[in-house]
């Protein structure tokens, strides 16, 4: 390898900048990639929106970019941004809205994807979105909200440009925010859904699954073909699709449904059409929202049920395998220690009983050590019975066994709130470890943290919260004794919480029932 002058000069600095040129050029090239897909998505799902009569200048029956908007700055990143605003740019109706008003929409538009997908992206931080019904919990408010930050931008300067009077200012601004939120509600768990990596079905699933939607297609056709009110026809393809298939069946057959149900009546069809087009759009509108928010809370309750299902058959063997350890372990105790005491208690005893006729001073000995060896048994099986439960706890009673383990710990540990009398005894021995193990994990994660305790004992529920100031960053992780405390606390009919972001510390809480 030849190595030129100059690079011996500098040191080998001259590559060394050459590659991180090379290296800028390939980041800037991969975002501005990004972000001309992201503006064609999201112009090319405006222009559907126009081709089918989803979309108005003003307001849409649902406004398909949002949702793709929010859904890449939430799996990319935020910073494509530019990608929505180029796409709002070019899809604008600029010949039939004055500037100004063009513009202040697209504002609007572009400031309601950022909020939404910094908001959404906050609140995965405790897991995904669409698993649970509390992950549904925190998916939908951040849609609503930053819905609204576009309808009000943008009925406001439809108003400040004469595009709409202020009898219509109202309508128009339920319409746009409606529309915007049904946009987002298709199109955002669609693709969180199936951007997951999934497993490929066995045929006989790949055709139930091709089964439910062609059933449902079926069954929404009928039921948006009829002037009479069939549109819970959809609902067991929905059930169908969300049972069977969780997230992905679920997203996929609300987008068909989603469909069905706007083009029929955009093309004046279905249960949706009156005569008034204000009404046929909020039906519609309500329709899209509550078919997507039941179709996923059946996808969430279903996907809980199965890891319920999972967590117990895992704690099941992690039971069987811990009882059959902690068996091993009291045997090889017992054989090591306590039982070889007895044995030499009994020899003695039986040297004793043969010297006691022949020399009894030396018998007298032989029993002196034997009660030796009889008291030292007495004190390893005490030793190897402690720990089965606490004692300070079961004599003193939560308050002082809390009081016992901080005065002793090397962390600095507040004690905010202590119950002032004894309350269940199932109940403190699981707020007991609860304790326990997050001051462990403290000292083990964060050892200059601060933390604080908090026990409230109401009438019918004793709560626990454990906190401190740590890094944060703690996770339930297979086998953890974060995990063994969930399962304990829900094994006692509890409820057990974890909130742990980065640089914001650790919070443990459980809510045992009395």
């Amino acid at each position: 390898m030849s190595v030129s002058a100059t690079e011996i000069a500098t040191g080998g600095r001259v590559a060394e900048g050459a590659w991180s040129r090379v290296e800028r050029r390939e980041r800037a090239l991969r975002f501005l990639l990004e972000v001309g897909l992201l503006a064609a998505l999201y112009y090319g799902s405006a222009k559907l929106g126009y081709e089918l009569g989803f979309s108005g200048p003003v307001a849409a029956i649902v406004w398909l970019p949002v949702g793709v908007g929010i859904a890449y700055l939430y799996l990319r990143g935020l910073e494509f941004w530019p990608g929505v605003l180029l796409g709002d740019l070019l899809a604008n109706d600029w010949m039939r809205l004055p500037v100004g008003t063009a513009l202040a929409q697209t504002v609007g538009n572009v400031l309601e994807v950022l909020l939404a997908a910094y908001l959404l992206r906050r609140a995965a931080r405790s897991g995904y979105l669409l698993g649970r019904v509390e992950g549904l919990v925190r998916l939908l408010p951040p849609l609503a909200v930053a819905t609204m930050v576009s309808a009000t931008i943008g009925t406001v300067a439809s108003r400040a440009g004469g595009v709409i009077g202020w009898g219509a200012f109202l309508t128009v601004w339920r319409t746009w925010w409606l529309g915007d939120a049904c946009g987002a509600l298709v199109v955002v768990p669609l693709a969180l859904a199936w951007w997951r990596p999934f497993r490929r079905l066995s045929r006989p699933r790949l055709a139930e699954f091709v089964a439910m939607l062609a059933v449902t297609g079926a069954l929404t056709g009928i039921a948006f073909s009829a002037p009479k009110a069939l549109e819970y026809l959809a609902f067991p393809g929905l059930i169908w699709a969300a049972l069977r298939f969780g997230q992905r069946g679920a997203t996929l057959a609300l987008a068909l449904v989603t469909g069905v149900a706007i083009w029929s009546t955009t093309h004046s069809d279905g249960p949706f059409h009156f005569n008034s087009i204000t009404n046929s759009i909020l039906s519609t509108q309500l329709f899209i929202a509550v078919a997507t928010v039941s179709a996923l809370c059946v996808a969430a309750i279903v996907s809980e049920r199965a890891g319920f299902a999972a967590g117990l058959a895992e704690s099941r063997t992690a039971g069987l395998r811990a009882a059959d350890n902690e068996r091993r372990r009291i045997e090889r105790d017992l054989h090591d220690g306590a039982q070889q005491r007895l044995v030499a208690l009994l020899v003695r005893l039986r040297v004793a009983e043969e010297q006691l006729p022949q020399e009894p001073g030396r018998a007298a000995q032989v029993l002196a050590d034997a009660e030796t060896e009889l008291g030292i048994a007495l004190e390893e099986l005490r030793e190897l019975s402690h720990g089965t439960h606490p004692t300070v706890l079961t004599d003193l009673g939560l308050a002082t066994a809390v009081r016992s383990v901080a005065a002793r710990s090397s962390q600095r540990i507040q004690l905010v709130e202590l119950p002032t009398g004894p309350v269940d005894a199932a109940a403190e021995t699981t707020a007991y470890y609860v304790f326990l193990e997050a001051v462990t994990n403290a000292q083990k994660h964060a050892p200059h943290a601060l933390v604080s305790v908090r026990v409230h004992a109401a009438p019918r529920a004793l709560t626990i919260e454990v906190s401190d100031d740590g890094p944060g960053g703690a996770t339930e992780a297979s086998g953890s004794g974060l995990r063994g405390l969930r399962e304990r606390v829900e094994a006692a009919g509890g409820t057990f919480h974890l909130l742990s972001s980065e640089r914001a510390g650790t919070k443990v809480a459980a809510v045992l029932p009395l």
